[in-house]
């Protein structure tokens, strides 16, 4: 079941419950069927359907998250109930519940497999060079990505325009190079066609060096003389941070190709890194959690510029992909027997790759349950976000606003009915929440809440402002406590509170200098059009946190926007922060917790292959890798797990701990359902955290333990059943 904002769906018939989500595959709708809820909004053929109380027939079970938190503890006051006016879209057996929407794919095209030379290579007669197996044929190395009618290439190669015939590339939005070597950059000429079909200048992006060596190559394209012929017209971006094509991420990997340096891409969970010899220790911590990895593998002999079948294999099992895909291969390997040699050797998940491969890639993590609602827009600069939402012809500047009278709103406190003035004749502006949000708590909600009411009043863009990783890991990562929640989470909770837009900022070494005037200037007023912004009482920002909430007012009287500074919100006699959360979590105590979250504590993550151990001896289980840095004191606890797949949670006992009776040596999460007797097993799972039973110990044997899971069990039936009575008294209560 899904949760947050309001999902739309255009109508179809006067009496069917069919409807066609916007998100389908462009040129190939889907539609599915839809439980109505109490209420419905029909506004120009699109029907909303929303839950706004737990009053709301079948729907309520999908506020089970708001009300079982406040079971056995009332609030300190009303306003520090989580927010029940939150939009909740509801479908039972609905496909569109399992998260497998088309537009969260991008398919992945092999262009090219081989190397400088190609497969077969002039003049060679060995056995690869006159296989029949097609596998062995290779054209230079290239990738075609590929998203509704967008295309991406990855280098133009000397056999492009081969390459883009046999591909029927039509369309060409953009051109990412990873190095000016010829065989990735000879094919260029051949961006000509593109020009003319599409009248516009293609974007090239790549990094200073590849383009000195263009520019080299290819001097008459740009040596701004006259010519008789035609050349091509191309956009130069240097790749420093960080980009946005396709609405997709693209996050460029510094490699070491010899002694060149190169890029490689990342795009969602897949990335591709050809032509290297090196991988930095900081370019593996942006290749965490990829599904599918290109790599080269020249061949099994060392090369100086190249990576080998060995070392590519270290690699793989450094960064642990689900997938890998060799490239830019020598005649040295053949395809069909190579793939033999890696399956025997325990490598199953690595395969070469060969020309014309094809395959989807997720453009985004995935989560369970909840996803991103009400239109939120992601970007990863002000810059692209300035794009979508910012002035055509104009740039917001300070000297544009330097003396600007302040307005009545710049005061040090939200206030009831507040509007932020709209300017004539500019954009939209935005409305901004700042900060690091990390477990998205009952204060960070009062914050982005505010803001979102702000912002529907001036009609600027409610726009959350953060950044990843967070500053104090790239600082100090010693000092970096464990994260509550994953990024993907956090956008996540940004769509369902309502939040417009989301810019999270790649935090560099180089932001981390910009002083809080350069900050303001650069990133708030120039690129996002700043109206008002909105912040607890502890923010700080700048280099070395110099900015205060007393400087950032000060510059909002400059500059012309107003800064609101929201009181920390209280609960259990304690304010809410993320730094009591962890300590909460970290403890054990996950209903304390939850209180302050506003829901409970999740992990999310694949399942994976346990021992067997439970399914043989006591209860089976799913045993899930999580993807969150903190986890909860060892110990067993009352849950309740989303399948992949699924839209409703299930009651659950999970265990946290080393299994000390089986003399464990490894920490895993594993959980039981209860309610649950399907065959189906989940590639992912959510599990929800609401109360520790007990801690883990260790059993005299396999029956005391499962006589023990037995009692867990009891108990945990018991809360249930006294969630659902309480549960029901409540909404007796408000429906009277």
């Amino acid at each position: 079941m899904l949760l947050g904002g309001t999902w739309d769906f255009l109508f179809l018939g006067e009496k069917k419950k069919e409807f066609t989500h916007p998100e389908g595959t462009p040129g190939r709708q889907r539609e599915h069927r839809v439980e109505k809820s109490e209420e419905e909004i029909w506004r120009g053929g699109i029907v909303r359907t929303r839950l706004s109380s737990p009053a709301a027939g079948k729907g309520r079970g999908t506020l089970e998250f708001i009300l079982d938190l406040m079971v056995d503890r009332e609030p300190d006051r009303a306003e520090q109930v989580p927010p029940l006016q939150w939009t909740v879209g509801v479908w039972d057996n609905c496909a569109v519940a399992n998260a497998k929407i088309s537009s969260d794919r991008m398919r992945v095209t092999v262009l090219g497999s081989g190397t400088s030379m190609g497969v077969p290579t002039l003049g060679c007669h060995c056995v690869v060079c006159e296989s029949a197996d097609a596998h062995d044929k290779r054209l230079r190395p290239s990738l075609l990505l590929s998203r509704g009618e967008q295309n991406v290439v990855i280098d133009t190669t000397p056999d492009f325009r081969t390459q883009a015939l046999r591909a029927g590339i039509d369309r060409l939005d953009a051109v990412l190079l990873t190095h000016g070597h010829a065989d990735h950059i000879l094919g260029f000429d051949d961006l000509r066609p593109y020009n003319f079909k599409q009248r516009a200048a293609m974007p090239v992006y790549g990094n200073e060096e590849t383009f000195r060596i263009l520019r080299r190559a290819f001097a008459y394209v740009f040596d701004d003389k006259p010519t008789l012929s035609s050349i091509p017209s191309v956009k130069l971006h240097v790749v420093k941070e960080p980009f946005e094509l396709m609405g997709v991420r693209f996050v460029p990997v510094p490699l070491v190709h010899g002694e060149m340096e190169v890029l490689g891409y990342r795009f969602g969970r897949a990335a591709y890194l050809t032509d290297f010899s090196r991988l930095p220790d900081s370019s593996a911590a942006l290749l965490e959690g990829l599904d599918d990895l290109i790599l080269d593998a020249l061949r099994d002999v060392p090369h100086p510029m190249h990576m080998t079948v060995e070392q590519s294999l270290a690699l793989i099992d450094r960064l642990k992909p689900k997938r890998a895909w060799f490239t830019h291969i020598a005649h040295d390997l053949a395809h069909a027997a190579t793939n033999e040699r890696l399956r025997k050797a325990g490598y199953p998940q690595v395969q070469l790759a060969y020309d014309g491969l094809t395959f989807e890639v997720r453009t985004e993590a995935r989560g369970v349950g909840v996803r991103p609602a009400g239109g939120l827009r992601v970007f990863t600069s002000g810059e692209a976000w300035a794009e979508t939402f910012g002035e055509e012809n104009e740039e917001k500047t300070r000297g544009e606003t330097k003396g600007a009278a302040p307005t009545e709103n710049s005061t040090p406190r939200a206030q009831p009915g507040m509007a932020v003035p709209q300017e004539a004749g500019r954009g939209r502006g935005s409305v901004i929440a700042i900060g690091n949000f990390d477990g998205i708590h009952l204060g960070h909600q009062r914050v982005l809440e505010f803001s979102i009411g702000l912002a529907k009043q001036s009609r600027a863009v409610a726009t959350a402002l953060t950044f990843e990783p967070p500053p104090l890991k790239v600082l100090r990562p010693e000092a970096a406590p464990p994260r509550i929640s994953t990024n993907e989470q956090r956008v996540e909770w940004f769509g369902a509170l309502g939040m417009e837009a989301a810019v999270v900022l790649p935090f560099t070494m180089e932001l981390a200098k910009l002083s809080p005037e350069d900050f303001v200037d650069e990133i708030l007023v120039a690129q996002l059009q700043v109206r008002a912004v909105v912040v607890g009482d502890n923010f700080r920002f700048g280099h070395k946190q110099a900015g205060s909430v007393k400087l950032l007012r000060e510059l909002g009287m400059r500059d012309g926007f107003d800064v609101i500074v929201h009181e920390p919100v209280v609960v259990d006699g304690e304010i809410v922060s993320s730094t009591v959360i962890r300590k909460l979590i970290a403890e054990g105590e996950v209903t304390r917790a939850a209180r302050m979250l506003g829901r409970a504590f999740a992990l999310t993550g694949e399942v994976v292959a346990g021992t067997g151990t439970g399914r043989k001896f006591t209860f089976p289980t799913l045993n899930l890798r999580p993807e969150q840095e903190l986890l909860p004191a060892r110990g067993v606890y009352i849950t309740r797990t989303v399948l992949e797949g699924e839209p409703n949670s299930h009651r659950s006992v999970t265990n946290v701990g080393m299994r000390p009776t089986f003399n464990g040596t490894g920490l895993t999460v594993e959980t039981h359902l209860l309610d649950y007797s399907g065959n189906f097993s989940p590639k992912r799972i959510e599990v929800r955290f609401w109360k520790k039973l007990r801690e883990e110990k260790k059993f005299g044997g396999v029956e005391e333990l499962k006589a023990q899971i037995a009692k867990d069990i009891a108990r945990a039936n018991g809360f249930f059943s006294k969630l659902r009575k309480v549960r029901g008294k409540r909404l007796a209560g408000m429906r009277e």
